[in-house]
């Protein structure tokens, strides 16, 4: 495994923040750090600078309970569903999640709204008055991470629910001791931090497991369950386990809304609606809704009587996890990352496309397993594909997707490298009543999801 311990960053500002301007700039500066150092900006570097930080601080991640979550996919619809709804059940919740669509303050939720700019600039110079004195370093998310953790117990929350940035077992979230865990499930992503096997992907993952701590385990292959399950023998730690404790079944599709049955334990509650056509949505409120059950079954928590429940999935949205805006053309912003989301995805847009013209807006960054996902999005039978770059220092070059692309399908490929154009061409080529479908990060999904915004306004207006 590369060693994750270089604290090889720039120099941090001797004054204290005095807006959020400041703020955005300096966490840009770490980015670019961590990019041109080959490190992950939204991974762990230095375990043991978060530690002691968090020490220094007077471990404010103990001053409420919390729910973590981990997983190769869902886990940050599982994480806001989880705290929509804890908030439904009358908790004040704060929510960290990663990484962000538009601007850094999407990342730490306080009961379903982002941290004021004041907020965070006060949380940050608590932090950082630590980091100039003692000369820690950290990655942005690291340092987000401690940041959220002190906001949310100068705002007060009962409850946080906190999503891991990358794997588990040594990331900067996991200093916490949660009231249940969650590990959505386990594919390939990440592989150069976590190994090459799902089993060491899942060893990763099934690091978030604490000492008699429930968790809430999602779908996944016999060998990565088998470890999950071995780890938590070990430790003690009843599991819940998709298809057999808790479950989802009766999926339906209506419009652009999936539906489904929820079970946990005896437990039902039929005709569940979630805001989003994929099927796995269904799977990822199955989740929520069990690890509120473990809370509730503690008495941590109220009972959600069910309209409360119904309500809470029908008004929640999910910014970017094939979500749907329907304008002159119906846009559909997913920001599907690897291969299993990528296969996903396909298979929605299968689903939905009803025979209308359907082009996809494709950008990757070019550490991913391109030509694996590429093959999956070909296979959704769209009938164009629009290739462009974002962002320009970390996404693949469009001439080798689209080579990649052609070799798969008949469907014609075209490259626009600025991604404003790309996105304006897509809606334009598919006409009205036809599908728009942005993926390939979540990054070009927040960057594309202003541009589908106004486009149905227009439409509207």
């Amino acid at each position: 495994m590369p060693d994750r311990e270089s604290k090889q960053y720039p120099p941090y500002w001797a004054v204290p923040f005095s807006s959020y301007q400041e703020v955005t700039d300096f966490l840009r500066e770490l980015e670019t750090a961590c990019i041109l150092l080959g490190r992950p900006s939204d991974g762990t570097c230095s375990f043991g600078a978060i530690a002691r930080c968090l020490q220094e601080l007077g471990r404010p991640d103990r001053a409420y309970r919390s729910v973590h979550v981990t997983g190769t996919n869902g886990k940050t619809s599982v994480s806001r569903m989880t705290a929509a709804l804890l908030q439904a059940g009358g908790m004040k919740v704060g929510l960290y999640t990663s990484p962000h669509l538009g601007h850094f303050r999407e990342r730490i939720f306080i009961n379903g709204q982002p941290i004021g700019e004041q907020e965070l600039v006060d949380a940050c110079n608590q932090l950082k008055s630590l980091m100039d004195e003692a000369g820690v370093s950290m990655s942005p998310f690291e340092f987000l991470t401690v940041v959220a953790f002190f906001a949310f117990r100068a705002a007060r929350v009962d409850y946080a629910v906190v999503e891991v940035g990358i794997g588990g077992r040594v990331d900067a979230t996991n200093l916490i001791a949660p009231e249940v865990s969650v590990i959505t499930n386990v594919d390939y992503d990440h592989m150069e931090l976590l190994g090459d096997t799902l089993e060491q992907i899942a060893a990763e993952k099934s690091g978030i497991i604490k000492p008699f701590t429930p968790v809430v385990c999602g779908p996944m292959q016999e060998g990565p369950r088998s470890l999950v399950l071995t780890r938590a023998e070990q430790l003690k730690a009843p599991v819940l386990l998709i298809g057999h404790e808790y479950d989802a079944t009766e999926f339906d599709l209506v419009g652009y809304r999936r539906t489904c049955t929820i079970r946990v334990g005896a437990m039902t509650w039929p005709g569940i609606t979630v805001n989003s056509p994929a099927a796995f949505m269904a799977t990822n409120a199955a989740q929520a809704v069990a690890a509120y059950e473990v809370l509730r079954r503690r008495g941590l928590v109220a009972t959600l009587d069910e309209p409360v429940l119904r309500r809470t999935f029908e008004q929640l949205h999910l910014p970017a996890c094939c979500e749907v805006l329907a304008g002159h053309s119906t846009i559909v912003i997913d920001g599907a990352h690897n291969a299993a989301a990528a296969a996903s995805l396909s298979s929605t847009i299968r689903s939905i496309r009803d025979g209308r013209r359907t082009i996809l807006v494709i950008s990757l960054p070019r550490e991913k397993k391109v030509e694996t996902i590429i093959r999956h999005l070909a296979d959704a039978g769209a009938d164009q594909a629009i290739f462009t770059r974002y962002r320009e220092d970390r996404a693949a070059a469009p001439q080798d997707l689209a080579d990649i692309w052609r070799s798969c399908t008949p469907a014609p490929a075209e490259i626009v490298t600025d991604p404003d154009d790309a996105f304006h061409r897509a809606v334009q080529g598919a006409g009205p009543q036809g599908l728009v479908v942005v993926t390939g990060c979540l990054e070009f999904g927040g960057y594309c999801r202003p541009l589908a915004q106004a486009a149905v306004s227009q439409v509207v207006a």
